[in-house]
């Protein structure tokens, strides 16, 4: 118990410190959330077990869970990875309605937002050897943009082309750039992970009635960082998280693709970390101070936004290659 105690006092610290500075800079217009509500939620809460399942289709990694079921693909390079080192990232739900994310780099083609929101950024979506079927300014639906990543709401106007065409190629035309970045998805095999993945949805919401899933949360990153510092399942940051992503995050657009992408990515950066570090306990608590705890102060006190970006920045960090010491992204 004292072990536990001081571990959790040492974690909180380093959280606080490391959070403090995001959370006491003021936030610009977008990334303000309304005050929370005068209710106070029951800390006592607990989220019931997941039920989720996950089946690769060539690029396409099929996610299902009780309540919804889509398709991600993660880091696809560039047509002309010399021209263009933007990575791109795809998701699409049963109903063909896409979501994709870019990441630049500082090294390569960087993503800053008055580039993103430049009018003549333009994305553009097209089946081979057809007319453009879009073409539209590049953040026409941005909805998240921070850290040279970009989270994009694709035009319903490309539904047609992710339901029928054998595959879709993306333009991206960045403003005072040369050369555009060009990326190609291949429906045909999404179609094969949307049929798979809407087949497993219906089953395992049977398995939800029947009281029969079981969570898979001790294999994820948050849960992970806790354990290292002897937290319990039921600690303050994972009751506090696991609520955001209930109450918060599956309700907003893009939301249940978004944590069908996190249940996809998490065990494996976690196994990555675990296997490069020189004190795999050392880096969780990194990863703990620099993002768990912070991110669950801000969802706690009702800042979505900024629990939010921390997320999305933890996943980033760990995404990274190592450079230097393992485990110190």
């Amino acid at each position: 118990m004292l072990t536990q105690t001081r571990r959790r006092a040492l974690g909180i610290l380093l959280g606080t410190l490391a959070g403090s500075r995001l959370l006491a800079l003021p936030l610009p217009a977008r990334a303000q959330d309304e005050k929370p509500e005068d209710e106070e939620p029951d800390d006592e809460t607990a989220s019931e077990p997941d039920c989720f399942d996950t089946k690769t289709f060539g690029g396409w990694t099929a996610q299902a869970s009780d309540i919804s079921a889509g398709a991600i693909q993660n880091n696809i390079a560039a047509v002309d990875p010399k021209t263009c080192t933007v990575l791109l990232s795809a998701e699409v739900n049963s109903e063909f309605v896409g979501r994709i994310f870019l990441e630049g780099s500082a090294e390569g083609t960087a993503l800053p937002e008055t580039l993103l929101l430049d009018p003549d950024s333009r994305f553009k979506a097209t089946a081979p050897g057809s007319d453009v079927v879009v073409d539209t300014p590049l953040c026409g639906n941005c909805t998240d943009i921070y850290d040279n990543t970009v989270g994009i709401v694709l035009p319903l106007a490309t539904a047609p082309l992710l339901r029928d065409a054998d595959s879709m190629d993306i333009v991206l035309h960045l403003a005072r750039q040369d050369a555009d970045c060009r990326f190609s998805l291949d429906c045909k095999v999404l179609r094969q992970a949307l049929d798979w993945a809407t087949a497993r949805r219906d089953a395992l919401a049977t398995e939800r009635d029947n009281k029969q899933c079981a969570s898979a949360e001790g294999c994820f990153i948050t849960t992970a960082c806790c354990e290292a510092l002897g937290l319990p399942d039921d600690c303050f940051e994972l009751r506090t998280l696991r609520r955001y992503r209930d109450d918060v995050l599956a309700e907003r657009a893009g939301g249940p693709a978004e944590i069908a992408r996190y249940y996809d990515l998490a065990p494996r950066l976690l196994k990555r970390l675990r296997a490069n570090a020189d004190d795999p306990d050392k880096a969780l608590l990194r990863v703990y101070a620099r993002y768990v705890l912070p991110a669950a102060l801000a969802a706690r006190f009702g800042l979505d936004r900024v629990a939010y970006a921390l997320y999305r920045r933890m996943l980033a960090a760990m995404s990274r290659p190592h450079r230097g010491s393992p485990g110190k992204a």
